[in-house]
């Protein structure tokens, strides 16, 4: 990287001189006289003045050095720092132009009393000044410019070999990134992290020990040099100062090593206009004892004393956070700027604005890749997806990838160069945002049920349909609106035809469908209406579908989405595979002007035979693999025996398509718990949500009844069995029914009496309950059966049932309600399986 052209002026008296830190500081070095000339530094630029003094014994615990800036009647205290080789360095980041004066204090002869000026010129292009909070949920430069965070992580990138270092730099600068966050130690964990860097922030003694009352220089101006690199690309470094990951020592320091080092970040640092703090990377694994294979000795007093030292010590008050495993820090103390968060409940965004009254960063909401963690094994499309929630949401969202690598180097940890697919889609979104009103006069108007509005009322609004389902908006004034319909994965802004004033509902043909509502401007020509008439719209295939454009347009053009092209107002075709085909129909008037509206055809063979075998000696579809302590048992059954490590049971290599979509399903299969202890929130007999998303989830509660769940998480909602349904130590059948053509009574539970043994059996209705919420989503995952899935695995595996499962099935159908099977269809596995 070019780095900035450093300001020589000769002085009589007072010299500019060359930086150890790279580019863009004025740097003066006193002497005993003060001289009229002043050093020359842009609006928040850095300063820089360096003193040489001792530099026997420990200078960094012996020698105190600050500096007091002024500009009329405002003064300003900053630390310094020793920075080896008998140098004292103090940096400071002036915010108003004009001229500053300055004057030391040390409890050194040499460094104490030393004084003079510098101007502050005005900032130089590019240079914005630094990220402040604006409007209470909102971020921007302390010029005004809107900044719109749209964050990544790659831990360890500054530990890593030059070479490496430059091809992240290089991938940033061909990135969507605006803000990394980074580690200032070393990290350590599993195969992806066990490199050992050439320097680190401490030097060490003649025993081989870290000596952590020595900082080592040579490694801090490294590091500040890639704080400025990035500064030069656009890019907030979000600095973790302490993480649980190590093997070094540096997470149990002590306290008195702990307050001194933070004090040098904050000397040495805290001039970079470009720098946050981040106190921790999953503070709550830093407790003491808090995890096994973490290692920390921190309360949540001293993270509280921490943040009280930098905000009484912080010259120039950059941003401040701490990111979390489970439980969230306290966002709501005053000395915290804005909440850092790892959850991916993405409905909960509004909730956590209202709770902790400031900006809301999704820093962690899972990574895209294929590590065999649940954190790390989104697909490109959900990150994208969680980008555009959380936007939608009022708040700012982060990525991170985690591809496998033959070198074991991951983005995540050790930077390079990305792989994945949603990069791509988040440039998209952060140009379409930075073309949309500006995001602080944006309101979210949605809920924490997976509503998703962004508007500024009679102007601009966005609607996210994350299922496919109508939602309705009111619009506000008396002009009609232009309607465009944005596929957020297609990257495409198709126009949709016109709203009116008042309350309008839009129905997408496919899940994560977004509308945009704009009004039209005075005279501007009113577009097309056009929709979509089909008939059928679902069945077995070959299927035969009439489409009518009901449209007013002379041209009609169609996309069958099969490869299929037509065009007229009146088409018909035949789909001959199961699938399911979004059609699209482009209709355009005399004067050019085009609506675009959509529907979706289903077609799949109807079948009476299961989509899932589990359970059974021999016939088991998809093939089964079992993990930890689960075990086949008798006839095939599987054993999940209680106590960790625990153990799932995984259906298949990958996602079940055939689950994809069903509008309705059966599962059945006998159940002998051996405990009914379980874990928080239940335990778990199928599982395929996309962690609290798309999928199935059955759950055993410590009451003996059942609970399923449907594109969501369970714990809210009540669509349970009977009480006692299982019974410790005895076998009893079980089918639930789901119904998503139904309005009401859509779901069946059927049991049989405990028994001794599977066999032969009276299975009656236990009751029927209302909860509808759609088809099985598209966006599901693997399935488990006995615990979670990979998509849950970071949050413990106690949640697993606890006995034997045998002949478990599912059964269901895409297009119909035959999937929900009636007692009298409803067949029982024997002892026979």
């Amino acid at each position: 990287m070019q780095f900035l052209t450093r300001l020589l002026i000769a002085l009589p008296f007072a010299f500019a001189m060359l930086s150890p830190l790279a580019g863009g500081v004025a740097t003066a070095q006193a002497a005993e006289q003060t001289q009229a000339f002043p050093q020359v530094v842009e609006r928040w630029g850095i300063f820089e003045l360096g003193l040489k003094g001792p530099a026997d014994g420990n200078p960094f615990q012996d020698v105190t050095l600050s500096a007091r800036f002024q500009q009329g009647d405002r003064a300003i205290e900053a630390k310094g720092f020793y920075d080896g080789a008998g140098m004292y360095r103090v940096r400071f980041s002036p915010d108003t132009p004009g001229q500053w004066s300055y004057a030391t204090h040390s409890n050194h002869k040499e460094l104490d009393g030393r004084g003079g000026t510098f101007l502050c010129t005005d900032p130089k292009p590019g240079n914005h000044g630094p990220v402040q909070v604006f409007e209470t949920y909102y971020l921007r430069y302390a010029d005004g410019t809107p900044y719109h965070q749209f964050g990544t992580t790659a831990y360890a990138w500054t530990h890593q070999t030059p070479e490496l270092q430059e091809q992240t730099l290089k991938t940033l600068a061909a990135s969507p990134f605006n803000k990394i966050r980074m580690l200032v130690f070393p990290k350590h964990y599993g195969k992806w992290n066990m490199n050992e860097p050439d320097r680190f922030a401490f030097s060490k003694g003649a025993d081989g020990m870290f000596d952590f009352s020595r900082p080592d220089p040579a490694f801090w101006r490294q590091f500040e040099r890639r704080i400025f690199d990035l500064q030069q690309l656009g890019i907030e470094a979000d600095l973790i100062l302490w993480h649980p990951y190590d093997r070094w020592g540096f997470a149990t320091m002590g306290r008195e090593n702990d307050d001194r080092y933070l004090r040098y970040c904050i000397a040495r640092l805290s001039a970079f206009r470009n720098v946050w703090w981040s106190l921790a990377n999953e503070y709550d694994l830093m407790a003491p004892k808090a995890t096994k294979g973490h290692r920390g000795d921190k309360t949540l007093a001293d993270w509280d004393r921490f943040f009280s030292i930098i905000e009484k010590e912080d010259p120039h008050q950059r941003l401040r956070g701490i990111h979390n495993c489970g439980r969230f820090y306290d966002h709501t103390k005053p000395w915290v700027s804005h909440a850092s968060l790892q959850t991916s409940d993405m409905n909960a965004g509004e909730r956590f604005r209202r709770e902790f009254r400031k900006p809301v960063l999704y820093d962690e909401c899972r990574y895209e890749g294929n590590v065999p963690h649940g954190w790390g094994n989104l697909d490109g499309q959900t990150l994208a997806k969680y980008f555009w929630l959380g936007t939608m949401s009022g708040c700012y969202v982060g990525h991170s990838e985690t591809y496998e690598h033959p070198e074991h180097i991951l983005w995540w940890s050790r930077g390079g160069v990305l792989h994945g697919t949603s990069p791509k889609r988040i440039q998209w979104l952060k140009d379409f945002m930075a073309q949309s009103p500006p995001f602080h006069e944006l309101q979210p108007l949605g809920d924490d049920k997976g509503r998703f509005v962004l508007a500024k009322p009679g102007e601009f609004y966005l609607v996210y349909c994350v299922q496919r389902k109508p939602e309705t908006i009111q619009l506000a004034g008396e002009r009609p609106y232009k309607v465009d319909l944005i596929e957020p994965w297609a990257m495409t802004i198709s126009p949709a035809g016109t709203a009116h004033a008042g309350e309008f509902t839009v129905a997408p043909a496919r899940p994560d469908t977004v509308f945009r509502f704009t009004p039209y401007a005075a005279g501007e020509a009113i577009r097309p209406d056009a929709r979509i008439q089909a008939t059928p719209t679902e069945d077995v295939p070959p299927l035969t579908v009439s489409f009518q454009a009901v449209t007013t347009v002379a041209r009609a053009d169609w996309d069958l989405g099969d490869g299929t092209k037509a065009t007229g107002r009146v088409v018909q075709h035949t789909y001959a595979e199961p699938g399911v085909y979004t059609v699209t129909l482009t209709a355009t008037d005399a004067g050019g002007g085009v609506a675009v509206a959509q529907t979706e055809i289903v077609t799949e063979h109807e079948t009476t035979e299961p989509l899932v075998r589990a359970g059974f000696a021999r016939g088991e579809q998809p093939l089964l693999k079992l993990h930890g302590t689960a075990q086949r048992g008798p006839d095939g059954g599987l054993l999940l025996p209680a106590g960790a490590p625990w153990g799932w049971v995984q259906a298949g290599d990958a996602l079940i398509e055939e689950l994809r979509g069903l509008r309705s399903f059966t599962m059945l299969g006998w159940l002998k718990p051996t405990s009914l202890e379980v874990g928080s929130g239940g335990n778990r007999i199928v599982f395929c949500l996309n962690r609290d998303g798309d999928g199935i989830d059955l759950v055993c509660h410590t009451d003996g009844r059942l609970r399923l769940a449907v594109n969501q998480w369970p714990d809210g909602i009540r669509n349970d069995s009977s009480l006692g349904k299982l019974v410790v130590g005895k076998w009893t059948f079980f089918a639930v029914t789901y119904d998503a053509s139904r309005s009401s009574d859509n779901v069946s539970w059927y049991f049989s009496p405990p028994l001794d043994a599977p066999g032969k059996t009276d299975v009656r209705l236990d009751r029927q309950t209302t909860y509808n919420n759609g088809p099985v989503g598209a966006d599901l995952r693997g399935l488990a059966i006995g615990n979670f899935n990979q998509t849950m695995h970071s949050y413990g595996l106690d949640r697993q049932f606890r006995g034997e499962i045998r002949g478990l099935q599912i059964f269901g159908s895409r297009v119909s309600g035959r999937g929900a099977q009636s007692l009298e269809t409803i067949s029982v596995p024997t002892t026979t399986f």
